[in-house]
């Protein structure tokens, strides 16, 4: 038995975000019935047809007019058997359609409410639109990048995707013990900046800005660094505690560089000397023979390499929009009769 069976979601997002939460509870059993606007659906049905199909496997479409009294209506009376509900709105927009939270909890206490917007559901920003750019550019993390864009979306995955699931996860566990639900607020821009641990506790401390790619983590030292191998593919070293850092320098041969790990004064003649030996020979070599010891070095995988790796999900496809109409509005029927 999966941990979440049992578990009835309305998904009410579209797009990323929302879509890749929910698709975490499907994997361990929740039924997901995604709530879809008539004619288009979500967006990434024709935006992205592939991050369409991967992100909602296993979950049932259902087409509703929410600016219709029927609409709202049926909504409501899906909520009133749900256990968790998940819009991904700007502030104000669920209410002005008759299903803001203190409505919505009159037909169902126990429901868990989350509301994912890019800026939390009050303060100066929270009716700006945006996107996971604007984000991370407001919650700090941009900053420590600049002028590079991250290749992948850090604000709607780890600021709320995952954040969605966290807050779900621990509003399930406080029903168990006393029977009600509650709303959640879940701003991708708060969740961004939770994820500053280490440049925030640098500030605290020191009161100095954190530089990009000069940090302890980002490029400063050459025991934790890029390197190009022969064949022009890269190699990530992260030999940080001494012991790997001695490790490493003695299979590269370079043992005398063992005492000038943290030597601010050494790090460009560091790297420079890494990277020629690393030209040496090429990064699957290189890989190969470091792996043998505790060296903290691995090969810079591309995509596709990663693809190729990853099993195939044991769910139904992606739902054609409105497919489950049909089935769940009857069940709705049933249970009033």
């Amino acid at each position: 038995m999966k941990s979440l069976e049992g578990i009835t979601v309305l998904d009410l997002t579209r797009l990323l975000p929302g879509a890749v939460a929910t698709q975490y509870l499907v994997r361990h059993g929740a039924e997901v019935i995604k709530i879809e606007q008539p004619g288009t659906g979500d967006y990434a049905r024709r935006m992205n047809p592939p991050l369409f199909a991967r992100t909602n496997a296993g979950k049932k479409s259902v087409v509703l007019d929410l600016k219709d009294t029927e609409g709202t209506n049926l909504l409501l009376a899906l909520a009133a058997r749900a256990d968790v509900l998940v819009e991904g709105f700007r502030p104000g927009v669920m209410e002005r359609l008759g299903l803001g939270y203190e409505t919505v909890r009159e037909v169902n206490a126990g429901l868990i409410y989350v509301s994912l917007t890019g800026y939390g559901r009050h303060g100066p920003w929270s009716t700006l639109a945006g996107h996971d750019i604007n984000y991370i550019a407001m919650g700090g993390l941009l900053g420590l990048n600049l002028p590079v864009i991250p290749g992948v979306q850090i604000a709607d995955l780890a600021g709320g995707s995952m954040q969605t699931v966290i807050e779900i996860l621990m509003a399930l566990h406080l029903r168990r013990a006393t029977g009600t639900g509650q709303f959640v607020d879940v701003s991708m821009t708060a969740g961004v900046t939770s994820l500053l641990a280490i440049p925030l506790a640098q500030y605290a401390d020191s009161g100095q800005e954190p530089i990009a790619g000069k940090e302890l983590l980002s490029g400063r030292y050459a025991c934790y660094n890029l390197y190009e191998a022969g064949d022009g593919r890269w190699l990530a070293v992260g030999a940080l505690e001494p012991k790997f850092w001695a490790e490493l320098c003695q299979r590269l041969g370079c043992g005398e560089l063992t005492g000038a790990q943290f030597d601010e004064a050494r790090q460009d003649d560091m790297k420079a000397r890494l990277a020629s030996i690393f030209r040496n020979n090429d990064a699957a070599s290189w890989f190969a023979s470091l792996r043998e010891g505790d060296c903290c070095v691995t090969p810079v995988r591309s995509v596709g390499e990663v693809a190729e790796e990853l099993p195939l999900e044991d769910l139904p496809p992606a739902p054609a929009l409105g497919e489950h109409n049909g089935e769940i509005l009857a069940q709705l029927k049933n249970s009033r009769l």
